[in-house]
């Protein structure tokens, strides 16, 4: 999934309602990380948009500013080759700990659009200290891309390993499921507003 040029440009960053960070993962670009630390450090919280696809990968470089320790965020199965059939579960990477730590709220926004590496790092951001996700249900199709060639040189691609939380919770076709369920509506979208967004303002604003 891709974003036109012009939105490539943009500043994936800005200040809302005088004390909350906003960050959409859309068009982030490495060089907007250390910024994005410094710029809302001492906000009350910083809401990542990922109703999107990523534009880079940020569970080592985002994702370890809202943890206190290391912490692990996923596990995976893969298929035995000596015992066609059956899965094992291996442990996944953990999130590192860098030398900051944001002291704020963190609220992931995630809907159908957020989908494979985008609920990936979803799962990442989850594993922070203090976070809530809000939206609606993920597409359910996180983990790798696996092709297989079929007879007439069609290709056709599934996920290759299964991907849980750590304490083996499902992943794919479940989705990641908000802590907070929230859904546009039609008089909202009539109207323009983004009504997740302004919903996640307000628990953040009325979190004490």
């Amino acid at each position: 999934m891709g974003i036109s040029s012009n939105k490539v440009n943009e500043k994936c960053h800005k200040l809302l309602d005088s004390n909350i960070g906003y960050v959409t993962l859309a068009n982030i670009k490495e060089e907007d990380i250390p910024v994005i630390k410094e710029s809302y450090k001492n906000t009350k919280g910083i809401i990542i948009d990922i109703r999107n696809y990523p534009s880079i990968f940020t569970p080592f470089t985002l994702a370890p500013y809202f943890i206190s320790k290391s912490s692990p965020f996923v596990k995976f199965t893969i298929g035995n080759v000596n015992n066609p059939g059956e899965f094992i579960f291996i442990s996944g990477p953990e999130i590192p700990k860098k030398s900051e730590t944001y002291q704020g709220e963190l609220v992931i926004i995630v809907n159908e659009k957020t989908q494979s590496s985008a609920e990936y790092q979803a799962m990442a951001f989850r594993a922070g200290d203090n976070t809530t996700v809000i939206g609606s249900t993920t597409a359910g199709a996180d983990g790798n891309v696996s092709t297989i060639t079929l007879p007439g040189g069609l290709e056709t691609w599934i996920s290759g390993i299964g991907v849980y939380y750590p304490d083996r919770t499902k992943t794919q076709r479940i989705g990641i499921v908000p802590d907070i369920w929230v859904e546009p509506t039609i008089n909202g979208i009539k109207q323009g507003k983004d009504e997740v967004l302004e919903k996640t303002i307000e628990i953040i604003k009325n979190n004490k």
